[in-house]
């Protein structure tokens, strides 16, 4: 016999009178085996004639495989009364456990959970691993809820390997109450100008009357739900909510539920969660309408379109604006009709040729960089430019360009004219002076002869 095999022989007596027997010993040997003819392969078999080497190697799998008995004693339970509460909040549920009883003693080992539920809002299942013995996460209420938990467990008393539990289980069914139909129908919500929130549905097929609607909300700055501030009627029927900004938190989640109640039969209530995000909502945003466009024609027939936003709370570089343009022709012929999308606030537009007046109007929405969906805003008015004023602007221009050039021309004249007489000046610099010298020698001369003539 060998040396491999004297020592594989001697491993399973050692296995055979161990304290602890387990029905792994197969496994064990099997192991033991595989190890000595890896060794065997590689060249070793001289190595394994000593028998320092084959004491030293018996002894490390031997120690080895106490320590995988040891750690096959422990026994991981799962997590010990599993619950969910509701607190009343339209969604969210807390989830709590407590640790198995056969793990509550042990200090050697640290313990956590590993938790799943199914998310229905993305058909999946979310993994949280957690210390703590309970969990908040939000659930479509319209949904079962479905909730699995096991316990991990990792130290000392494991050797380092982490243990895990079988999973315990528990789902809790909808409370879905009522006729299917009698579920309220095309519920939406848009967003208008950052500044309040219009929630609106419609009546269900199967709605007995007389009911009413109620609608309650709830977003994590409440500590419970409360019921719409303002309502929206139709035909004394209630079919809508209406929230105020201060109603509107940012970065949360606006959960809503709406019921309806009737002396006949109990309807079925509706879920719905929004994320109210910075400049925008999971619902739609609608900017209000743009109030003012101005039209500026160019010499060379071209028209300027510029618009002024309105005073609002959203911000300028979120907004994108669609630009219609229509061209009329004699008697209001429809000539041309045209839209473009753009994201600045100016727009040039092409010569008007062949069309006797040109209109305009504008709408804005928020585009995707800043909103998950936004919604156009509401046409501005038209803004209309005739052929004929474009030909009257033409021609004021031209009259305007000759009078500035006769002025132009008339105060080159006088300038000439002024520099001209100061070059005169120049050559006779005493010219006035000298006639006024000699218009006094004359009067003096015809005063001398009268006082000659009287003496006479």
């Amino acid at each position: 016999m060998n040396s491999v095999n004297r020592a594989l022989l001697q491993t399973k007596v050692l296995i055979k009178f161990s304290e602890h027997p387990s029905s792994a010993d197969a496994n064990i040997v099997l192991l033991i085996a595989q190890f000595f003819n890896r060794v065997q392969k590689r060249g070793a078999r001289r190595m394994l004639k000593s028998k320092m080497w084959q004491l030293t190697a018996i002894l490390m799998l031997i120690s080895d495989w106490s320590q995988c008995i040891k750690s096959q004693e422990i026994t991981v339970d799962p997590p010990e009364n599993i619950g969910i509460d509701d607190p009343g909040h339209l969604g969210p549920l807390y989830i709590y456990w407590t640790a198995p009883t056969s793990l509550t003693n042990l200090t050697a080992c640290s313990m956590r959970y590993h938790l799943e539920y199914f998310n229905t809002y993305q058909s999946r299942w979310t993994v949280i691993r957690t210390v703590r013995t309970w969990y908040r996460a939000q659930f479509d209420l319209e949904k079962e809820v479905r909730v699995r938990i096991s316990t991990l467990l990792k130290g000392a008393c494991t050797n380092g390997t982490e243990l895990k539990s079988p999973f315990t289980e528990m789902v809790l069914p909808p409370n879905n109450t009522g006729p299917v139909g009698s579920r309220v129908q095309g519920f939406g919500c848009v967003f208008y100008q950052k500044e309040f929130m219009e929630c609106t549905w419609e009546t269900s097929l199967e709605e007995p009357t007389p009911s009413q609607y109620s609608l309650y909300y709830w977003h994590r700055e409440m500590e419970q739900a409360e019921e719409c501030p303002q309502y929206i009627h139709s035909n004394g029927v209630r079919t809508g909510c209406k929230f105020t900004e201060e109603s509107l938190p940012e970065f949360s989640d606006f959960n809503i539920c709406i019921n309806s109640s009737s002396p006949k039969v109990v309807l079925r209530s509706a879920f719905f969660s929004l994320q109210i995000q910075n400049y925008g909502t999971s619902q739609q945003v609608k900017p209000a309408a743009i109030e003012t466009v101005h039209l500026e024609a160019s010499p060379d027939r071209r028209l300027q379109v510029q618009w002024d936003l309105p005073n609002e709370r959203i911000p300028r570089h979120c907004l994108e604006y669609e630009v219609e343009a229509r061209e009329e022709g004699v008697g209001g012929q429809l000539l041309l009709q045209q839209r473009n999308v753009t994201n600045e606030m100016t727009l040039t537009s092409l010569s008007m040729d062949g069309a006797q007046r040109k209109c305009f109007r504008v709408r804005s929405r928020m585009h995707h960089y800043c909103a998950d969906r936004g919604f156009w805003s509401d046409w501005s008015r038209w803004s209309c430019h005739s052929d004929t004023e474009s030909d009257a602007v033409v021609g004021s221009a031209v009259i305007i360009g000759i009078i500035i050039s006769v002025l132009i021309l008339s105060l080159f004249g006088w300038a000439l004219w002024r520099t001209w007489k100061a070059r005169e000046g120049e050559r006779m610099p005493f010219g006035p002076l000298h006639k006024l010298m000699e218009y006094s020698k004359e009067l003096s001369a015809h005063s001398n002869f009268n006082k000659t003539r009287e003496n006479q």
